[in-house]
């Protein structure tokens, strides 16, 4: 009977752990996220029902998490990368590090969208490491009304897949 319930539970953690954030499952709560990343700054929400929460660079590679909640359960992670001190080396190491976890990239999709004058353009990777968590991998870069790059940048985004 132990090694049932043992295995419940390994399969449980499976199904809602995400990849890359052991302690943290889908649905989450913020206070549950307030015991693993203390000192979380709220961050404006276009939305009502989504609170976004930040924590400021958790190492020297990366600019900060950023938590998203819909009704109080956590549905997303998001990675910035420090832009100066990942460069172009780092950035093949990472895609190299997600392809050893998760296997090749599903899809590759391009991004084009206009913003108030401003361009992003860029590519998402789709990598599906497991049934609960979908990850993409996004180079993104910002062109201004004259076609001038002004800035360049690096997320890994990790969301649950209940919710796309």
């Amino acid at each position: 009977m132990k090694k049932i319930i043992f295995l419940f539970l390994c399969l449980y953690s499976l199904a809602f752990g995400i990849i890359d954030f052991n302690e943290v499952n889908w649905g989450d709560s913020k206070s549950n996220l307030d015991l693993i990343f203390p000192k979380l700054k709220e961050e404006p929400s276009l939305y009502p029902d989504m609170k976004i929460y930040a924590f400021e660079k958790p190492n020297d590679n990366v600019s900060k998490y950023t938590f998203y909640f819909s009704n109080g359960r956590l549905f997303k992670i998001e990675v910035l990368f420090n832009k100066e001190t990942v460069g172009r080396n780092e950035i093949k190491q990472i895609y190299g590090d997600l392809v050893q976890k998760m296997g090749k990239p599903i899809s590759k999709n391009p991004i084009d969208q206009k913003f108030n004058g401003l361009t992003l353009r860029g590519n998402s990777l789709k990598f599906v490491p497991n049934i609960s968590t979908s990850v993409y991998y996004k180079g993104i870069d910002t062109i201004d009304e004259v076609g001038k790059m002004i800035d360049s940048n690096l997320i890994i985004e990790y969301v649950d897949a209940t919710k796309e």
